[in-house]
């Protein structure tokens, strides 16, 4: 072989089909030459007589990415330099770990540059309190990227080609068998069959998102939970009303049911708030808790939500050839309520007293939970490629039909890291007419 110093070096080799490199040198050639290798300059160097011969090399590492240890305050998105053993200018792909003891700390999938032998990512805290992430802790893997991968995330012009390998290699390990009530998803007809073929590969790959395990769906796994500050006010204490007979039977129901789906439990305490049924107007009941007056004495957070028109007026719909929308089933019941406030929740009926695990409506406060928590798990994506309005997202592309399937991807790996899980029927995807907040979406705009 010719280095690149023009320098001829003789190696016996032999020739075989499907390798990972195209030239392995074996460690008996190097303690033949006395060869050695200098990892600072990426070079291998021995002595042929008196000629020094150099064999520059590349480290096609895939390795863990470890932080010092790093404090992140509230609601702050923090830049972490990570050490990577690859050469000066490499371009490469940075793929995240859940964080078991900090899932609240989200990290993102990104293509990043080596500078002075780290890469820089940045991770966003989306709890109300500092989080601490321990030194030596692996959060991520590194690794140079293919051609292939870059331009799949970066060129407008991607080759359907391109992604359907992507999506093949993606699915590697997960199951291809259809999703529960696939026939039934809302999605765009006029999509030719390659193209529907390639949404429902992907749809596939996170079919966690859209199956339904049960009526209420898991917990977030970011450790967000919804928290009732009231200051130095004593516990609350209101009386049950008085039901008819039919109500009582569809209270007791609720609340078996509930119970059953761990959304809310038996409890002992001092406060205890009455039940309120409400007739929709599809003539079915809601269940609900009132909880005036206990939000009369909660500490109101501020946490702004996005107003309607400001979000219609911002999205860029003129020239946007698709749409996807995304609902979270039962979203509020996705986030928990902290364990210290869970008495504050409770509620009476005939059965006794019931306090509630997961986040109720009625609460002073939920919303601003909730649109925190979305605003958390899409921060770097919202206004780039998609927006979030409390639980409904929608996904916007103005290229191609490959970019929009790249793009609903990562939103629907946040959302699969976040532990988020969402409802299937109300979701529409690949549109290139839909209804959002009430107003319909095409092309030509609102």
């Amino acid at each position: 072989m010719v280095t690149q110093y023009n320098q001829t070096v003789v190696v016996d080799a032999i020739v075989v089909n499907d390798t990972t490199a195209p030239f392995l040198i074996g460690e008996d050639w190097m303690y033949d030459v006395g060869a050695k290798i200098d990892f600072v300059t990426s070079e291998l160097k021995y002595y042929d007589g008196e000629t020094r011969i150099i064999v520059p090399f590349e480290l096609g590492h895939t390795g863990n990415a470890n932080p010092n240890r790093s404090k992140i305050s509230t609601q702050t998105r923090r830049t972490l330099d990570l050490p990577v053993a690859a050469p000066e200018g490499t371009e490469g792909l940075f793929i995240p770990k859940l964080l078991g003891k900090t899932p609240e700390l989200l990290l993102t999938p990104t293509m990043t540059t080596v500078r002075n032998g780290v890469i820089r990512v940045s991770i966003p805290n989306i709890m109300g309190s500092r989080r601490r992430l321990p030194k030596h802790t692996a959060v991520g893997t590194w690794s140079p990227s293919e051609q292939d991968m870059d331009i799949l995330w970066n060129s407008e012009e991607l080759k359907p080609s391109r992604v359907t390998a992507w999506l093949s290699e993606l699915s590697h390990h997960k199951s291809v068998d259809p999703i529960e009530g696939e026939n039934e998803l809302d999605i765009e007809e006029s999509l030719n069959s390659g193209e529907r073929k390639t949404l429902m590969s992907l749809l596939r790959n996170y079919r966690g998102l859209l199956e339904k395990k049960s009526e209420c769906p898991p917990m977030t796994t970011t450790g967000v939970q919804h928290h009732i500050n009231t200051g130095s006010n004593p516990p609350i204490r209101c009386r049950q009303r008085r039901y008819a007979q039919s109500e009582l039977t569809v209270i007791d129901e609720q609340v078996d049911k509930m119970l059953a789906d761990q959304v809310i439990e038996e409890c002992n305490g001092p406060w205890a708030f009455p039940v309120v049924l409400v007739k929709k107007k599809d003539g079915t009941i809601r269940f609900c808790i009132d909880y005036r007056s206990l939000n009369a004495v909660t500490v109101k957070d501020v946490y702004p939500l996005p107003r309607i028109d400001e979000t219609l007026d911002h999205l860029p719909v003129r020239g946007t050839r698709y749409f996807t929308t995304l609902d979270l089933h039962s979203g509020y019941w996705q986030v928990g309520v902290a364990e210290v406030d869970k008495d504050k929740t409770a509620f009476s009926t005939r059965k006794g007293l019931f306090r509630c695990r997961r986040m109720s409506f009625g609460l002073a406060n939920a919303p601003g939970t909730f649109q925190c928590l979305m605003d958390a798990v899409l921060r770097g994506l919202s206004w780039q490629c998609c927006m979030v309005y409390l639980d409904d997202i929608i996904i916007y592309t103005k290229g191609t039909f490959e970019r929009h399937i790249v793009e609903l991807t990562v939103v629907l790996e946040r959302l699969a890291n976040a532990g988020l899980s969402l409802k299937p029927e109300k979701c529409s995807f690949a549109k290139q007419r839909l209804e959002y907040l009430g107003h319909e979406l095409t092309k030509s705009g609102i």
